[in-house]
């Protein structure tokens, strides 16, 4: 006889770490007294520069107050940073806020018509694009009402011998900066200097007001703008602070911030989070250089990483890993794609220190859940974060009390968006009107509150912690104009979680995968890309 499932009669589980902090607060009030805590600690460094705290506050109310001042701008306009990690994202980040506008990150390896399609949902007033983004403004810049666009050069808050030798060698050497028209742009270093001429004026904002516009398909496939406030992320802030707070010691934590910035759980952990705790960050320009990276690490004695679960394994693999000191090492977090517990345990092995997975999306501001360092356990995310609340349903939204049952996975607490941004009926649709966010993710519970995510009810593929949206490839193959249709899937990946498969129905015989992949290649960043593409006469039913 199979014995029955344990049964536990509440409507959610929350978290068991009990939080308050001050809700009255936005993230400028929370800077302030930051700045008061921690303005003579090192906040970030990037090859060889470091930025202290009051410096990188200092240089960041410099751009709020060119920003404030600019006759066509205003208070609560979106302002656009497409930046990879570099000092001068944190500086322009907290600039933006402190402005009282609104963040719009953009991935700096997308297409211009990536590019585009995002500054034209967002209504960006401005742009901060990177040198190395930079031709994409004279593909995109008349589509557009911005009156200010930024070129920045990746290394402009360097002293000047360093500056320009790292800029002769993207231009030079790696060819990384294509050519492009500088009429009607403004240099950030210019920025600076004018904004250094104008006085800041702090904003009167409300913790409600909009912070960021963080772009992701949610559960239903289609690029929206997730909502999250200033309220949002503090709380979130102040969340995964308390969850860690047995294990982190104020104003000596060094961590290693490898995954880019402009996602939403590197910039929640890199620029928010560990402001809290007056943490060093040391930024990774391109963690695909993974020797260099090797490299970068061994000059830290670091006690805390973040990654993927690609990452892991691709720095795990070189014989040069063994060579870091990890003798300061306490955990690494892992976020963004499914970690595989054999390359967890093969870490720890290696280094002494556990990977804490957790779950989050773009709409949660981003962290629900975590697994606590003192009982980690691999193949779970965790427990509920403080002031949160999970729970499960069934296909008729009945809500799940028994252990170990697949359902559908809810999630309600001050992290949650406010909505998605022009999409109110995408909005009601998956927050409902108590509060509960639909994350279209399938999970179950055990008894001692372990959450594991088993599965999808959304369409989305997850390539090395970025969301692919079949239907966004889909309407690109179908784009051509020898295309008759297409459809796109995920296939397991042992390192990168999954890939991009596309099965494609031709109108007529000539067109080869070749073809339609240097046409994707045009149109999609490189992380969309299908990896495979197969040519049939009728597109599968039950892939």
């Amino acid at each position: 006889m199979t014995p029955s499932k344990p049964s536990i009669n509440i409507s959610s589980h929350p978290s068991e770490k009990p939080l308050d902090w001050d809700r009255t607060k936005t993230l400028i009030d929370t800077l302030e007294e930051l700045r008061k805590l921690y303005a003579k600690l090192p906040a970030y460094s990037q090859q060889g520069q470091t930025l202290s705290y009051e410096q990188m506050i200092r240089l960041s109310r410099k751009v709020a107050s060119y920003l404030q001042k600019h006759p066509e701008l205003k208070q609560g306009d979106r302002v656009a940073i497409q930046l990879p990690n570099t000092l001068l994202y944190p500086v322009i980040a907290w600039g933006i806020l402190q402005a009282g506008m609104v963040i719009v990150n953009l991935n700096p390896q997308y297409t211009a018509k990536e590019t585009q399609k995002q500054l034209k949902d967002a209504d960006v007033s401005a742009w901060f694009c990177a040198d190395i983004s930079a031709h994409l403004i004279d593909e995109v810049r008349l589509s557009l009402r911005c009156p200010l666009i930024v070129v920045c050069k990746l290394f402009d808050l360097h002293p000047w011998a360093q500056r320009n030798i790292f800029q002769f060698v993207l231009r030079y050497k790696r060819k990384a900066i294509r050519p492009f028209k500088s009429d009607k742009t403004l240099s950030f270093r210019k920025l600076l200097r004018e904004g250094s001429a104008k006085a800041w004026v702090k904003p009167e904002i409300k913790p409600s007001d909009l912070a960021m516009l963080q772009y992701t398909g949610g559960s239903s496939g289609v690029h929206m703008g997730a909502m999250l406030s200033h309220a949002n992320i503090v709380a979130n802030m102040y969340q995964v602070d308390h969850f860690l707070s047995d294990n982190i010691v104020k104003g000596k934590e060094i961590l290693i911030a490898p995954l880019p910035i402009y996602h939403i759980f590197s910039f929640t952990v890199h620029c928010a989070v560990t402001l809290l705790s007056g943490s060093h960050n040391i930024l990774i320009l391109d963690a695909s250089n993974i020797p260099g990276m090797i490299a970068e690490l061994k000059r830290w004695k670091f006690t805390a990483i973040t990654g993927v679960n690609t990452l892991f394994f691709a720095l795990m693999r070189l014989p040069s890993f063994k060579t870091i000191d990890f003798s300061s090492l306490k955990f690494a977090i892992a976020g963004g794609m499914k970690l595989d517990p054999l390359v967890a345990q093969k870490w720890e092995d290696l280094t002494g220190a556990p990977v804490l997975e957790g779950f989050g999306m773009t709409e949660l501001s981003p962290v629900a859940s975590w697994n606590p360092k003192a009982d980690n356990r691999l193949g779970t995310i965790g427990k509920p974060m403080p002031a949160t609340e999970m729970r499960l349903t069934d296909d008729e939204e009945n809500v799940i009390s028994t252990t170990d049952t697949e359902g559908e996975l809810w999630v309600r607490g001050p992290q949650v968006m406010q909505g998605y941004w022009k999409h109110p009926e995408q909005t009601q649709t998956h927050i409902d009107s108590n509060g509960w966010m639909r994350t279209g993710d399938l999970a179950s519970f055990d008894a001692e509150n372990y959450w594991t995510i088993t599965g999808r009810k959304k369409r989305m593929i997850l390539v090395s912690g970025f969301n692919v949206y079949p239907q966004e490839v889909e309407a690109v193959l179908n784009s051509h104009p020898e295309v008759d249709s297409s459809k796109v899937v995920g296939r397991m990946h042992p390192v990168n979680g999954e890939s991009v498969k596309a099965y494609v129905v031709l109108k007529k015989h000539g067109l080869s995968q070749n073809d339609l992949k240097a046409f994707c290649k045009t149109e999609l960043t490189s992380y969309k890309l299908p990896k495979q593409i197969e040519l049939v006469s009728k597109l599968p039913a039950n892939e």
